[in-house]
């Protein structure tokens, strides 16, 4: 992906010195789709030392249309995307030299087998500014920048696994230590957790959007098309009345809520047809 957007990056820089001559067209309908590598960016969860996070790649398609003057133009469209992040709080954890509630000393453990998920779909309506690069009809860049509305269609959060809270305790005697690590007086107990919810995220989030691609001739009217592009989420995608909730790790420390964020890189193909008419300006 990182080449992928070198190339391109490098074809803009070589096309910009060269805006001579431009196709100027009218109107344009294009049709795009291919894989997205997709994050849920959350600052409690990639501090806390206890979990692994795997964000999945999605899928994302788009029919736009597009409005050219001269060599600029702009472009509205109907989307797809899809963002899926995967936690995991897997292993045997301890915080070491705790005092209990009757001042004994001991090691506190958690023993956690639990994953989380998060799964956003959203309908997006991209505004676009385009930017034609190069000189040619039948082979040309595009400079894409604008925002994404994106409209929620569903968004799941799920918690499943148990977490067991033990306690290992300075002694020689091992009557105590087994009766009080499994004592649920000192709160030693095995939690377990069945959760699905789908009021986790708020139905509506902007995105910054800028692309590159490509576009060559099949016929005089029909092009395929290849870019590739990045969403930038500018607001926190949590709903709101769960925004002011502390974060707690599996020791149950709290901090300070964080905002949760979406970002997005994609590599589309597809094509674009010309339902208006098209010229050589030079």
């Amino acid at each position: 992906m990182k080449k992928t957007i070198l190339f391109f990056g490098f074809f803009f820089i070589f096309s910009t010195s060269s805006l001579i001559a431009q196709v100027v067209k009218n109107k344009e309908l294009s049709f795009s789709f291919g894989p997205t590598s997709t994050k849920i960016k959350n600052k409690n969860i990639s501090d806390d030392k206890f979990k692994v996070v795997d964000n999945n790649n999605g899928f994302n398609l788009g029919l736009n249309y597009n409005r050219y003057f001269k060599r600029v133009g702009y472009g509205v469209g109907l989307g797809y995307s899809t963002y899926k992040q995967t936690i995991y709080q897997k292993g045997l954890f301890e915080s070491f030299s705790q005092t209990d509630k009757d001042g004994n000393l001991y090691d506190e453990w958690r023993d956690s087998d639990v994953t989380y998920t998060n799964k956003l779909v959203y309908l997006d309506v991209p505004v676009t500014l385009h930017l034609l690069l190069g000189t040619s009809t039948r082979f040309y860049g595009i400079l894409d920048v604008g925002v994404v509305n994106q409209f929620l269609i569903t968004g799941n959060y799920t918690m499943n696994g148990s977490v067991e809270n033990m306690g290992k305790y300075a002694t020689t005697n091992p009557y105590f230590n087994l009766v009080s690590q499994n004592n649920s007086y000192y709160d030693y107990k095995v939690e377990l957790y069945e959760v699905k919810k789908d009021d986790t995220f708020k139905t509506y989030n902007l995105s910054g959007h800028l692309s590159v691609g490509l576009a060559a001739a099949m016929t005089d009217d029909l092009f395929l098309k290849i870019h590739t592009y990045a969403n930038m989420g500018f607001s926190d995608v949590t709903a709101k009345d769960l925004q002011d909730q502390e974060y707690e790790n599996v020791f149950g420390k709290k901090s300070e809520y964080q905002p949760t964020k979406i970002l997005a890189f994609g590599l589309n193909f597809g094509f674009a047809y010309n339902i208006g008419s098209a010229k050589v300006k030079k």
